[in-house]
């Protein structure tokens, strides 16, 4: 689980998107990376912006929190969406829980 704190806006989010089968890191070459939130309980995201792609061979990814993200407290799931040069698409999985608490 991450914890965030609302109101943050200089908060950095990494990961690294695998394989689901394999768990080999993701070749993200010529993809575009979107980091995806939401409330647990709405199916509309807080946050769908592009993230920075640290090592595309290595599958790692950054979102810089940006103002307004952290505006509400509550329990959150986060997901990255890729969009692959060949026009395909891969949504990770599971949802990572993220609480955004109280400053």
């Amino acid at each position: 689980m991450t914890t965030l704190v609302q109101g943050d806006t200089a908060s950095v989010l990494n990961g690294t998107i695998t394989d689901e089968i394999t768990s080999a890191p993701l070749d993200l070459t010529g993809a575009t990376v979107f980091f995806q939130m939401r409330k647990s309980d709405d199916k509309r995201y807080t946050i769908n912006a592009t993230c920075s792609i640290v090592s595309p061979t290595a599958g790692t990814v950054r979102y810089l929190v940006a103002a307004n993200d952290l505006n509400t407290a509550g329990e959150y799931q986060a997901q990255f969406e890729v969009h692959f040069a060949d026009t395909t698409i891969l949504t990770t999985a599971p949802l990572i829980p993220v609480t955004v608490r109280r400053q």
